[in-house]
C-alpha cells in the first residue's frame, strides 16, 4: 500500500502570484490552502479569568455553633469607599487596623452562610490573617493583582525606583487544622502559656487610637487571649506580670502560627543595584 503525505502549500508563493484558488472548481485545493493558513496562523491568546468576588480564607471563622466557615463574598470598591478610606488616611498617624476594619465593613457581602456579617459582628471575631486576606481579595478585584509602585525604597543602595509588585505572588501561611486555633508557647522555666490567636477585635482594642506604645499593645494582646498558664485557666490580667522575655516569646509564636498573607516576605528586585529582598508592605499601601 502506498502512503501519501498531504500536500504542502506555499501560501506566500500564492500571495506573490496573486493566484486565485476557485472552490468550486478544485475544492480540495481550496481545503489544503485554508489549512495551511490556518496552520500558520498564531494561536489565539487565551483571556485571562476575571478576578474572583469569593476569598478563601486560610484560617476560618468559626461560629458559635461551631461551623466552620472557610470563605467570604466581597464586591470592588466604589467612589464612596474611597472617599472614605481617604478621609481615614487623612490622619498623619494612620491607624491601619481601622482602615482594614472600615473596608470591610463595606465590602464584604457575606462569610460563608452568613449574609450580615456586619450586622452579627462576624468581620471583629475573624482572625487579623483572614481579614488580610480579603482585603487583598478587595483590592484584587478592584485593580488586579499588579501593585504599580513608582518610587519603593531599596533598603540597600538607599535609591527610589519603579516597579510592578505582583500580589498574587506574596506567600499565604494556612491553618494546618482550622478547627483548632488555639496554639500553646514555650514560656521559660517550661511553662506553658496557651494563647487565642489574634481576631480583629483585639487587634483594634490593641491600638486603639493610634498612640499607644508597642509594649502597651503586648499588654492588650495577653490580657485579650491568654486562655491558660500550665493548663490552668486564667481569669485575671496577666500582661504586665509576664516578664519582658515571655511577653516577647508569645508576640512572635502568635505572629508565626497567625494564617494570612505574608506581608514582610514581599519580594522585590531593585532595579538601580539590582538586589533582591523582602520588604514589609501594610495593607494601606496597596491601595495607594
Amino acid at each position: 500500500m502506498t502512503n501519501f503525505e498531504p500536500a504542502t502549500i506555499d501560501i506566500d508563493r500564492l500571495i506573490e502570484e496573486r493566484q486565485v484558488i476557485d472552490a468550486r472548481s478544485d475544492p480540495e485545493q481550496a481545503t489544503q490552502v485554508a489549512e495551511s493558513i490556518t496552520a500558520a496562523a498564531d494561536p489565539m491568546p487565551l483571556m485571562s479569568a476575571p478576578p474572583s468576588n469569593v476569598v478563601p480564607l486560610p484560617g476560618g471563622y468559626i461560629d458559635s455553633d461551631g461551623v466552620l466557615h472557610t470563605e467570604v463574598r466581597i464586591r470592588e470598591i466604589n467612589g464612596s469607599d474611597e472617599e472614605a478610606m481617604a478621609r481615614e488616611l487623612l490622619n498623619p498617624n494612620v491607624n491601619i487596623p481601622k482602615v482594614v476594619d472600615l473596608l470591610l465593613k463595606r465590602t464584604v457581602l457575606s462569610v460563608g452562610l452568613i449574609d450580615n456579617p456586619v450586622q452579627t459582628g462576624v468581620l471583629a471575631k475573624m482572625l487579623t490573617g483572614d481579614r488580610a486576606a480579603v482585603i487583598m481579595g478587595v483590592r484584587t478585584l478592584t485593580f488586579g493583582t499588579d501593585w504599580e509602585v513608582p518610587d519603593f525604597p531599596c533598603k540597600f543602595c538607599g535609591q527610589t525606583f519603579g516597579c510592578i509588585v505582583e500580589l498574587d505572588s506574596i506567600p499565604i501561611k494556612k491553618l494546618d487544622d482550622p478547627t483548632e486555633q488555639e496554639i500553646d508557647v514555650e514560656l521559660r522555666h517550661d511553662r506553658i502559656a496557651r494563647m487565642r490567636l489574634l481576631t480583629g477585635a483585639v487587634q483594634l482594642e490593641m491600638v486603639g487610637d493610634g498612640k499607644r506604645t508597642a509594649p502597651e499593645e503586648v499588654t492588650t494582646i495577653i490580657d485579650r487571649c491568654l486562655v491558660s498558664l500550665d493548663g490552668q485557666p486564667v481569669r485575671t490580667p496577666m500582661g504586665k506580670k509576664m516578664s519582658m522575655a515571655d511577653r516577647r516569646k508569645i508576640v512572635q509564636a502568635m505572629a508565626d502560627s497567625q494564617p494570612g498573607p505574608r506581608m514582610e516576605e514581599v519580594g522585590v528586585t531593585c532595579t538601580e543595584c539590582g538586589r533582591e529582598g523582602d520588604y514589609t508592605v501594610s495593607l494601606v499601601d496597596i491601595f495607594r
